[in-house]
């Protein structure tokens, strides 16, 4: 379902709402009001990087598993020792 903004005249807040595409919402859910209108919003596209071929989400998730077998290596480590933090 898509997501849409709207803002109110008569408070001036505004907010996000899921509702269909063929379905209207004509009051403020702060007040009450009738005095809404819809703000036109871009749509996220998500794009692959053509320098190198990969996507980012490709390069988010091996620096994660990176991350993961270092933070595994310490924790290894931290038992060997049997590392007690200061008090």
């Amino acid at each position: 379902m898509p997501r849409y903004y709207y803002d109110c005249s008569s408070c001036e807040r505004g907010y996000y709402i899921y509702h269909g595409m063929s379905e209207d919402h004509v009051k403020c859910l702060h007040c009450g009001e009738e005095t809404i209108h819809r703000v036109p919003q871009m749509a996220h596209i998500a794009r692959e990087n053509k320098s190198r071929g990969s996507k980012v989400g490709d390069e988010v998730k091996s620096a994660i598993e990176e991350n993961r077998a270092i933070l595994n290596d310490a924790k290894k480590k931290a038992r060997a020792n049997n590392w007690e933090p200061d008090k």
